[in-house]
């Protein structure tokens, strides 16, 4: 549900200050374009007037009366009102900032009036008047990233032009982007990929001032604005935040940030400069820091599931020693014998995004856990496309369970239309699933296990190359 945008308005306000320094009072200087069509007050009305004369009057409408006792030019404050005059719900923003090289008081009215209407909001104006709720500390809904609970862009863009002022020079922007979320997401469900957002999130607030902006801007992109703050200050930071996330994994995975940062220390210098310079770091370290993070994250996720299921490095080494054998045999070529080793090493790496219990259970699976089973396939598909070195056998991991007569999964080939490799790895696997046994299936001897191949010849396996594949390992007769 998105606001009416066509129904905000915004007045800026001027500070008018006596002989000593002292505050006085408020000046109208500006109204924005849309403030007559929805308010329905003059401008001409208005404009040039103090700040306690309009508050009195019959632009109270707005709720300037309540505004003016809490007013100061350094005022930050947002709440949400419901203006009876104008039948609407809105969210007002109170900032400082600059207009015509003066000190201004920015007053912004968002209508959230469908936002209100259709969601379950804990705080509701029973009596109908212009009472002030949700001040200062109260969530915004607006403003709030509703995953990690932080500020989101539309507060981010506003804050940029809030803080971009001589006296909070130099101004430091740091940008951040989560590696390998696509990876988490992919392997083990967006529930976990938002863990991983929240767990950042929890490491970047405790790692930052109160004063410090942090916001999430995007997908894994989070930005942080420092007020006041060098660029070698906010570096020391960065490696803060780095440290914490060495030393607290969310569960046995590490959380890597690629950071970049830039600041602005003169006030001649475009802030948006600033920032493209410091998006531009954090792409540049994220070149190298991802592939890292990757490279760590798939020796984790191996790791775990060697501890997890049957996929241990003896399992990896027994299918080499039989692939390459039949590779021998059908006198493959030199890419069909990488993709054959490739397939053996990641074949099962989607089974880390499949539940525990199912991956360990005693006994035969329910119908409901086979489907879960299945799906390692496609998420293995996923997990490979991220990583460099599992890439070149992405579609082979994806269709590595089809079967030769097309009821294999996910069924997408049968026959010859499944390549080579995926076949010759299908008898391989299997065989040596069978030889060694699972949670629920027994293991069985070389000759039921080459006499069920010989079964399924036509059906489950290539028929062409089971017959090699029996003949292959009864001269063997025993796989050392």
């Amino acid at each position: 549900m998105e606001y009416n945008a066509e129904n905000d308005f915004y007045l800026i306000f001027k500070p008018i200050y006596n002989k000593e320094g002292n505050l006085e009072d408020f000046v109208l200087t500006y109204v924005s374009d849309s403030f007559y069509n929805v308010a329905n007050i003059s401008p001409g009305l208005i404009l040039g007037k103090n700040f306690s004369e309009i508050a009195v009057d019959n632009s109270n409408k707005l709720g300037f009366k309540e505004l003016y006792f809490i007013m100061n030019p350094k005022a930050k404050i947002k709440y949400e009102t419901y203006l009876k005059d104008l039948e609407s719900w809105y969210l007002v923003n109170i900032f400082n900032g600059t207009f015509n090289n003066d000190e201004v008081l920015i007053i912004y009215y968002v209508d959230i009036t469908d936002i209100k209407q259709n969601s379950s909001s804990l705080y509701k104006n029973t009596e109908g008047s212009n009472k002030i709720i949700n001040i200062i500390d109260r969530e915004k809904m607006l403003y709030k990233d509703t995953i990690t609970g932080l500020y989101n862009k539309n507060f981010f863009e506003e804050e940029l032009s809030r803080l971009d002022t001589k006296r909070q020079l130099p101004i430091s922007i740091i940008m951040g982007d989560i590696n390998g979320l696509k990876l988490i997401n992919d392997a083990f469900g967006h529930q976990m990929g938002d863990s991983t957002l929240k767990k950042a999130a929890e490491i970047m607030t405790s790692s930052f001032r109160e004063e410090d902006i942090i916001c999430r801007v995007g997908g894994d992109e989070f930005i942080v604005l420092l007020p006041k703050t060098s660029e070698e200050t906010a570096l020391k930071v960065i490696e803060r935040v780095k440290n914490k996330c060495e030393i607290n994994p969310l569960d046995f995975l590490k959380i890597s940030i690629s950071f970049g940062v830039a600041t602005k220390e003169s006030k001649d210098t475009d802030i948006n400069t600033v920032f493209k310079k410091a998006e531009n770091k954090m792409y540049f370290n994220k070149l190298k820091e991802s592939k890292e993070a990757k490279i760590l994250m798939i020796s984790s996720l191996k790791s775990r599931l060697e501890k997890i299921t049957y996929e241990t490095k003896t399992h990896f080494e027994r299918l080499k020693k039989l692939c390459i054998m039949m590779a021998e045999a059908l006198d493959l070529s030199r890419h069909e014998k990488e993709e054959l080793i490739l397939l053996c090493e990641f074949h099962d790496i989607g089974k880390i995004g499949i539940s525990k219990n199912i991956l360990q259970k005693q006994g035969s699976l329910n119908s409901e856990e086979w489907e879960s089973i299945r799906r390692h396939s496609e998420i293995g598909y996923y997990i490979a496309k991220e990583f460099k070195d599992a890439s070149p056998v992405d579609e082979l991991i994806l269709i590595h369970h089809e079967r030769w007569d097309g009821k294999g999964y996910p069924g997408l080939l049968k026959n010859e239309e499944i390549p080579l490799v995926a076949r010759i790895f299908a008898i391989a696997d299997a065989y040596d699933i069978m030889i060694t046994g699972t949670p629920y299936k027994n293991r069985m001897n070389n000759k039921q296990v080459l006499s069920e191949i010989k079964d399924k010849s036509g059906s489950q396996f290539d028929p062409n190359i089971a017959e090699v594949f029996i003949k292959v390992m009864e001269a063997q007769k025993q796989v050392v």
